[in-house]
């Protein structure tokens, strides 16, 4: 055996001529393989051979069935469905998630708005607005108190405190 193959190697290239005959057998129908050889190395792996490598090697017989082509098209479906499902779930928990994060930066958007015309209204020393010439019209004491209280609710509506 040439000194490049790793050991892994080696324990698959004994497993071929099982593989063979499983696939073989199964092409055919159901059939008894020759028997199979499972030991342990040195190093305490399992080793599966068609010939025992070692003398406690214990051999098993593998029954072979061949599948109903229904049943593997049916489960092959069934498999698509299921991936397709999935993958439909997924797409709308992420769109979900989506929607959730941009509602709840909404909301902070809002807060901030509404918490910086509150504190503006606050330390603001007088209120005004504008005419539609873009004259300041001020409001009385009494107006402005009752402008930045309702700026003051605006903003616990929005903030939530």
């Amino acid at each position: 055996m040439p000194a490049l193959l790793s050991r892994d190697c080696v324990r698959l290239g004994a497993l071929a001529p099982v593989l063979t005959l499983l696939i073989a057998g199964a092409a055919v129908g159901p059939s008894r393989a020759d028997g199979i050889y499972k030991s342990t190395d040195a190093e305490g792996h399992v080793v599966y051979s068609d010939r025992p490598s070692a003398a406690d090697a214990q051999k098993t017989v593998v029954d072979v069935d061949r599948p109903d082509p229904k049943e593997v098209a049916r489960n092959a479906r069934d498999q698509q469905i299921l991936k397709a499902e999935d993958l439909q779930r997924k797409r709308e928990q992420s769109a979900a998630e989506r929607k959730q994060a941009q509602a709840e930066h909404d909301k902070q958007v809002q807060c901030e708005a509404a918490r910086n015309r509150y504190f503006a209204m606050k330390e603001a020393r007088r209120l005004f607005d504008r005419d539609t010439d873009g004259n300041r019209i001020y409001y009385s004491d009494t107006d402005a108190n009752a402008r930045r209280e309702e700026a003051r609710q605006a903003m616990t509506a929005a903030c939530g405190s």
